[in-house]
């Protein structure tokens, strides 16, 4: 079986160079999404050191590595690519591949599979070759991704979901420059919301005024940055709440807010709910779940 076949060779040995690990490892996809969708069979995520290296012959499926830190080295179809964090690649395994970090180094894999995936890997390589320098965008897509795979039961139509707007974000990378401020801001914000950010930050990073990019984004979306923000902070806080042991406290702090009692308060101002009662009354909270509820 396909299945088990991948299983047994991506097994690296050992795993010698592996100095931790955090992730799914195994994915079984049912059936409808082996035959209908794009899925994995493999995602995790690796601490290395110099040691850890992978050369193996043919493997029936595609490679998507992200760098996190550190640095890679891969050798793939006659060439040597070097890879920092500020790169991800997609490799086809069915030809010979080689990777090994040459630091300590932080990467995340996924093994991927899908009908459209030959086709696609061709129009995005052909005259790019396998690399490519992610942006917010993307960043924020494998996020999500990583966050769907860890979650007690992944769901295969999200995770299909992501991996197609992955490619079609890739492809529009080829030729595209997403030039809109407000756009642009918000992948600031779903990348930095778990930081101490202000709104000169945030303008900072569309290189305009807070003033006119404040009007700007309200104009455009009916909300301020600030607002935008807090919703994007609130949005990954119930994502742990009903998919994490942590607690109250270790999420507030994790999500950006500055305090636990500022974490209460702007919860409860927006769902109506405690973190602490909304925890015990959602057990699985589909990810498009709006605020406000009753």
């Amino acid at each position: 079986m396909e299945l088990n076949r991948v299983q047994k060779k991506s097994i690296i040995p050992n795993e010698k160079g592996i100095l931790s690990r955090h992730g799914r490892g195994f994915h079984f996809s049912s059936e409808f999404a082996r035959r209908n969708l794009y899925y994995l069979t493999w995602s995790d995520e690796y601490v290395c050191d110099s040691s850890y290296r992978v050369d193996r012959d043919i493997l029936d499926c595609y490679l998507l590595m992200n760098v996190l830190s550190g640095k890679v080295t891969v050798d793939y179809e006659d060439k040597r690519f070097s890879l920092t964090d500020s790169h991800m690649v997609l490799l086809d395994l069915r030809k010979h591949h080689m990777y090994k970090a040459e630091t300590v180094t932080r990467m995340q894999q996924y093994m991927l599979h899908g009908a459209a995936l030959p086709a696609y890997y061709r129009l995005l390589t052909e005259n790019n070759g396998p690399v490519f320098h992610k942006d917010s965008r993307i960043q924020y897509l494998l996020n999500s991704l990583k966050r769907e795979t860890m979650v007690p039961v992944p769901n295969d139509h999200t995770i299909s979901m992501l991996i197609t707007t992955m490619l079609c974000s890739l492809t529009g990378s080829l030729n595209l420059v997403d030039d809109n401020p407000v756009r642009q801001a918000k992948y600031f914000i779903n990348d930095h919301y778990n930081e101490e950010i202000s709104l000169d930050d945030i303008a900072g990073s569309v290189s305009l005024s807070k003033y006119y990019f404040s009007r700007l984004f309200e104009k455009e979306t009916g909300q301020t940055p600030w607002d935008f923000l807090v919703e994007t902070r609130l949005r990954n806080a119930m994502q742990m709440l009903t998919h994490s042991n942590a607690s109250v406290e270790e999420i507030g702090i994790s999500c950006g807010f500055s305090n636990t009692a500022h974490f209460i308060r702007s919860f409860k101002r927006h769902t109506n709910y405690t973190p602490g009662a909304f925890r015990k009354h959602f057990s699985d909270v589909p990810m498009g779940f709006m605020f406000g509820a009753d």
